[in-house]
């Protein structure tokens, strides 16, 4: 475990495509595979995973977005939403972290949130609180971002 905790905090900090994928496929397998660890097991790996993921979603290239999209999407697919609590959980932390100027990081965070779309009707707090913050996002003060929030 914490092997794979040096390497992914090494490919994080290489902006090249190829470090990030290794680094978003290592997550998902890691999330993947903890379906059967123990409360305590799931504690530390999520009290080193969330600071990574948060730096990480600060240092999305464009090339990168798409392959921490893939790697939620494999986390998420075919899994039962309450085992999935602490994934959903950052999930929507990424919405209710405060804007950034920059487009790109915005609009990023968005397209990994709209990943939750795996679990359809069986999150609807969660979708109703993804809702009313993209309501009220309506009215950033980028077009790109209102534009994809609105599509």
């Amino acid at each position: 475990m914490e092997q794979l905790n040096a390497l992914i905090r090494v490919d994080i900090k290489e902006k090249q495509e190829a470090s990030q994928r290794v680094a978003a496929e290592i997550v998902a397998g890691m999330i993947r595979g903890s379906k059967y660890w123990t409360l305590e097991m799931l504690d530390e790996l999520w009290s080193k995973l969330t600071p990574f993921l948060n730096e990480a979603c600060k240092n999305l290239s464009s090339e990168a977005v798409l392959d921490w999209c893939y790697g939620f999407w494999l986390i998420m697919a075919d899994v039962d939403p309450r085992r999935m609590y602490r994934v959903i959980e950052f999930m929507h932390s990424l919405i209710n972290t405060p804007s950034t100027t920059n487009t790109l990081i915005e609009t990023s965070r968005w397209h990994l949130v709209q990943k939750l779309e795996n679990f359809e009707w069986r999150i609807p707090a969660v979708w109703h609180a993804i809702d009313d913050h993209a309501k009220d996002m309506l009215a950033h003060p980028y077009k790109s971002v209102r534009e994809y929030i609105a599509s």
